[in-house]
């Protein structure tokens, strides 16, 4: 790798959208835009020949070398375009939309500014620009010897601009030789800051003083302390300072192959630094997220690359799994007895996965996607109606390429649907997983920015979906393509070619998401897709609304270290993620180490247990002896659904993660930063797995809440009803219990009934909210919570409901006010909700307001006492209820 640094930079006009515009003596161009007060783009990058980014400085012309303009492909010897000059991360604002817009991605020179945010002062030399927002400022200084820019991002802290980043003085932006787009980006590393995100990464749950090779792969069996590069690319950190207890987000918004560096490099000359390398693709084009709160950074991130896509409430149930049913010649008949089997064991179930094995060739044993292995299944469409009538809905595994000999290899060939080999003009053919563990045989990976490639997939999709299939499951979608010339036909501006290099492998795997989320929307645009994907890049989630840790394998450790795993996930906007429950890979798990794994699951957003095991498939009743301890799991779970859907909304609508680190909660709290194995769902519920075999106790540190002394108590333990305050603690975690639970206090926590299947009939009849005062209350505090509502399953036409509640203590009574928040619209299914205190909690609760005019009370299977109030006394909550 070698590199070049620009120099002698001086200030041109800007481009619309642009803040400052510097163009260096090699012809590089280095741009600052503002996207609003907390955030801000800087590009640099060299421009093609024909280019308009080709600028002319105010005090002297530049030049820049290159040989390729912008041409479609037609032969080998048309190359495409150098630079991929759009982006497929940045989500498309409403006038973007056009019908192209999701293969041929945003233009990089589409520039969103909002000129009434900041202020621009420049010096009398030009040497130093200052750009100021309501929250921070930005300072470009240009170097005295090479007139390099060096830029440092500043936030107030009592009421002093103080740095929270800074690049590395003289070499902030170098740009590799070897490749006409590769860049870099140093910084400087300081000891206060802790490093989160970056997609999925192995543990623990920061980044400090690791390496990170930017690419995916098909990592099989993985350690999840050690393994890297995984299933995700995602160059999107949070840095927090903790001093200052600020935070700013770094997206840098390419899917080329790279580098990310959190200290593991150490020059002397330089200082400590860390840095952030792409070996292809645009130059450097990254987003600056100031916070000054992790969750603030988030929201920002996510506003710019997409929201998590909203899930059908069904997704949240149980997700039967294993690779095993659909490998059985009598694969129809084992999956045709899953209905009774969980009526049997009284386990709910909302949906199968539909392994590659009803795609196996019958003669050739080869796994060819799209076609039907009618041995094992003679009549699908049968089978999944009868599936459908017990409730249980089928999500079928597909996967992007064609090996040679499927029926339709040539088909796709003729048509040019593949991805092309640069040298011979035709399908690039590798080497390709065939049928059984480690099987191969030659074949190609569709192009889905071409056109014959999107639409035979998307042909496919809408078949199976024609049969009944309700989800989508792409997998093994992270391209394993060996040469970075190779072409991409459509995937660049104005519907050009890019390079595999340049383009990223990870571009397939987001134009393979949205190919299959249009085939669904086109089947029925009335109904929520509900799209899974096991490799991801920045954006994904805006198509697929389910992810998971990939092939994992079956130990103690990876119960263990999976958990931050999906913590860095949920930063990094895959709201949806889950593992493999019990191992994918490996041994069948022991008894324990099944029922602990089922434990820790029933509290992650996807809830699977998938497996391909030679003993035979992972299924929950497969002990008897531990089984009604994983039937009580898997039932809180159910009772847990109306929390998870309500924080599935709100990842939604803010792109806030179901499941959090406590950092992200507990900015402000030293001792909760690093935490990597304990985590929030929701803002309400703590929760620490247990990890290891025969150990009935977990340690922990509790955060500390703000504005509480150290004596007060912030936590209650949802299996006992004790309270304590912040701090280590060591509790009691019987095998029975669900881990070491605590509700935060004042937490207010939606629950419902256990249900056979999401949409059971006359069911879902009513909502208890878990209520959680403190016994130490304040009479100034006060506390809110929500329920979100609709039918769980239509895009828009059911309407929606919020069910608000506020909470008190008066004396010795609870005090509640109930009733519709900010939506109304959708008329729920239950005619009751219903209160309950912790246990050993016996102060009375008074429902208030025209909702507590008329009350009925019960007594909970635990022994507690329940207060419930009809929803159709409800009317609109407003802040202030008691005074």
């Amino acid at each position: 790798m070698r590199e070049l640094i620009p120099d002698h930079f001086v200030r041109a006009d800007a481009a619309e959208g642009e803040a400052l515009r510097l163009v260096s003596a090699q012809g590089s161009v280095f741009a600052v835009s503002v996207r609003g007060p907390a955030a801000v783009r800087v590009r640099h990058f060299r421009p093609e020949p024909d280019s308009p980014s080709l600028a002319t400085p105010r005090t002297r012309s530049r030049s820049s070398s290159g040989t390729s303009g912008k041409r479609k492909r037609s032969a080998v010897d048309e190359k495409p375009p150098l630079r991929q000059a759009t982006s497929h991360a940045v989500a498309p604002r409403a006038q973007d939309l056009s019908p192209d817009v999701n293969v041929h991605g945003l233009s990089r020179d589409l520039q969103i500014q909002d000129d009434s945010c900041f202020s621009l002062t420049v010096n009398a030399a030009e040497s130093q620009f200052v750009i100021t927002t309501t929250a921070i400022r930005v300072v470009v200084s240009l170097s005295e010897e090479s007139s390099t820019p060096a830029l440092v991002y500043s936030s107030l802290v009592d009421n002093v601009w103080t740095p929270f980043l800074e690049d590395l003085p003289h070499r902030g932006y170098p740009l590799l030789k070897d490749t006409f787009n590769g860049a870099r980006h140093f910084v400087k590393r300081r000891d206060q800051d802790l490093h989160y995100g970056l997609g999925e990464r192995a543990s623990p749950l920061t980044l400090n003083g690791r390496r990170f090779r930017l690419e995916t792969m098909d990592a099989l069996g993985y350690n999840a302390e050690t393994t890297d590069p995984l299933y995700k690319l995602i160059p999107f950190h949070i840095t927090m300072d903790t001093v200052t207890r600020v935070a700013h987000g770094i997206f840098y918004d390419s899917f080329a192959q790279g580098f990310a560096d959190f200290g593991q490099e150490i020059d002397a000359f330089w200082g400590p630094y860390r840095s952030h390398t792409l070996l292809d693709g645009c130059g450097l084009d990254m987003y600056v997220f100031f916070g000054p709160s992790i969750s603030s950074v988030v929201e920002r991130y996510t506003a710019l690359v997409g929201r998590p896509a909203f899930p059908p409430k069904y997704a949240l149930g149980y997700l039967a799994s294993s690779m095993g049913y659909a490998e059985s010649n009598d694969a129809q008949r084992l999956i045709a007895q899953l209905p009774a089997d969980c009526r049997k064991w009284d386990v709910p179930c909302d949906m199968l996965h539909l392994s590659s094995g009803y795609t196996v060739d019958e003669k050739t044993g080869a796994r060819n996607v799209f076609t039907w292995n009618k041995t094992r299944f003679p009549d699908p469409a049968k089978l999944f109606k009868e599936l459908r009538d017990e409730g249980i809905r089928v999500s079928a595994n597909i996967k992007p390429w064609l090996l040679c000999e499927h029926p339709n290899y040539q088909e796709v060939k003729d048509a040019s649907g593949f991805i092309v080999d640069a040298e011979t003009n035709g399908p690039r053919i590798t080497r390709l997983w065939s049928a059984g563990n480690g099987a191969s045989a030659t074949g190609s990976y569709f192009d889905f920015s071409s056109d014959a490639g999107r639409q035979f997939w998307k042909r496919g999709v809408t078949a199976l979906l024609g049969l009944g299939i309700e989800s989508i499951w792409n997998d093994n979608n992270e391209f394993s393509l060996p040469d970075d010339g190779d072409i991409y036909a459509h995937s660049n501006a104005h519907g050009t070619s890019s390079t595999v290099g340049a383009a990223g492998r990870g571009l397939q795997t987001m134009l393979m998401a949205s190919a299959s989320y249009e085939a669904m929307v086109e089947h029925n645009n009335k109904r929520r897709p509900f799209l899974i994907t096991r490799s991801g890049v920045s954006g994904i989630q805006r198509f697929a609304a389910q992810s998971w840790s990939g092939d994992n394998f079956t130990s103690w450790h990876t119960l263990k270290h999976n958990i931050p795993m999906g913590l860095n996930c949920g930063l990094s906007g895959l709201a949806g993620y889950g593992h493999d429950i019990g191992g994918f890979v490996g041994p069948r798990p022991e008894q324990e180490l099944f029922v602990r794994w089922i434990q820790n699951g029933i509290w992650h957003p996807r809830f699977c247990v998938h497996s391909w095991k030679d003993e035979g498939v992972t299924e929950l009743w497969m002990y008897p002896e531990v089984f009604s301890i994983i039937r009580e799991a898997v039932h809180l779970r159910y009772k847990l659904l109306p929390y998870l859907y309500t924080l599935h909304h709100e990842a939604f609508k803010y792109g806030h993660p179901v499941i959090r680190p406590l950092v992200y909660e507990f900015q402000h709290d030293q001792n909760v930063q690093s935490s990597s194995f304990e985590f929030m769902l929701g803002p309400h519920i703590l929760v620490a797995s247990v990890f290891e075999k025969e150990i009935r106790t977990r340690s922990l540190v509790l955060p500390a809440l703000k504005a509480l002394e150290s004596s007060a108590v912030a936590w209650c333990n949802l299996w006992t009803g004790e309270w304590v305050p912040g701090g280590a603690i060591t509790v009691g975690c019987k095998l029975e219990d669900c881990g070491a639970v605590f509700a935060r206090r004042g937490a207010i926590v939606p629950t419902g009934p256990v249900i056979k299947y999401v949409g059971e009939p006359g069911t879902d009849n009513e909502r208890t909210f878990w209520l959680f005062p403190p016994s130490d209350a304040r009479e100034a505090e006060e506390w809110c919570g929500t329920l979100f509502e609709d039918d769980g399953e239509t895009v828009d036409g059911s309407g929606t409901t919020e069910i608000a509640v506020q909470m008190k203590v008066v004396g010795d009574e609870v005090v509640v006010n109930v009733g519709y928040g900010a939506s109304n619209s959708y008329a729920v299914q239950f005619e009751t909700v219903w209160f309950v205190l912790p246990k050993a909690d016996t102060r009375a609760i008074k429902v208030v307001g025209r909702a507590g005019s008329e009350t009925k009370s019960r007594v909970e299977l635990d022994g507690r006492s329940a207060v419930g109030v009809s929803v159709s006394l409800f009317d609109e909550v407003k802040h202030g209820f008691w005074e």
